[in-house]
């Protein structure tokens, strides 16, 4: 009788533990669904959309060495539906979207008549831009003047970093005062483009052939340098000082 209890509570132990199944309930696809996002103005195979149905999210990861300045997106919808801007339509300006920010949004119209609208969110796989400070005392900024009554007369700084983009084009650097507001971009006037390491600035007063910020800057003022390379933006944390003399 024992041998049996035993026999009885060991196969009570080996029975497997009980579990909650969670049921998730189905979700019939609509007709209004985005069910493919490529990039396609790029060598080789195309560049594919992760589609979030969910958020109603599309996410592009951009490699950095491509430097993409336009998109070619081709799409794919659910049968019968329509999709608005249609596919083919070029995202163009990159790098005004990266700068300034602006929404891509695509609107896709079921058979039934209901759109869903989906956001495209771009993300560049680039390595970070980092900048060295021009003025190493935030209390005693480097300071820089130039005298508008001189026919000729210039002034010049450098500014080194890490993360700058190899080509010029696509980098925009401007002046930044104690209110945020920007002033340039300023001229680039060398760059090495063997280490990538330093962006130098010449700003020349010449009769009508000046430096156009000339016009656009007060007699005097403090700034950061805010640099935008490709996707990325940094800023200086310390000014820099400009005089402009005799400015009127």
């Amino acid at each position: 009788m024992k041998k049996f209890y035993y026999t009885l509570l060991a196969l009570f132990f080996m029975l497997p533990a009980c579990t909650k199944t969670d049921i998730v309930p189905f979700t019939p696809e609509t007709d209004n669904q985005l069910l493919e996002y490529k990039i396609v103005n790029v060598q080789g195979s195309p560049i594919y959309g992760a589609i979030n149905q969910q958020d109603s999210s599309i996410t592009v990861y951009l490699p950095f060495y491509l430097q993409l300045i336009t998109l070619e997106p081709e799409m794919k919808v659910s049968d019968g539906a329509t999709v608005t801007p249609v596919s083919g339509t070029m995202i163009e300006d990159l790098l005004d979207l990266f700068h300034k920010g602006r929404e891509i949004k695509y609107n896709v119209k079921g058979k039934g008549g209901k759109v869903k609208t989906y956001t495209l969110h771009i993300q560049v796989q680039q390595p970070d831009l980092i900048l060295q400070e021009v003025s190493t005392d935030a209390a005693n900024p480097n300071t820089y003047s130039l005298n508008m009554n001189l026919d000729f007369d210039s002034f010049s700084f450098g500014l080194d970093g890490a993360g700058f983009a190899a080509d010029l084009d696509m980098i925009r650097v401007m002046l930044v005062d104690e209110q945020n507001k920007e002033y340039g971009p300023l001229n680039i006037s060398t760059f090495n483009t063997t280490d990538l390491t330093r962006l130098d600035f010449t700003v020349i007063r010449y009769k009508e052939q000046s430096d156009p910020i000339l016009a656009m800057l007060p007699a005097e003022g403090l700034y950061r340098i805010r640099v935008y390379s490709y996707a990325k933006v940094a800023t200086t944390k310390n000014p820099i000082r400009i005089n402009l003399l005799n400015k009127k």
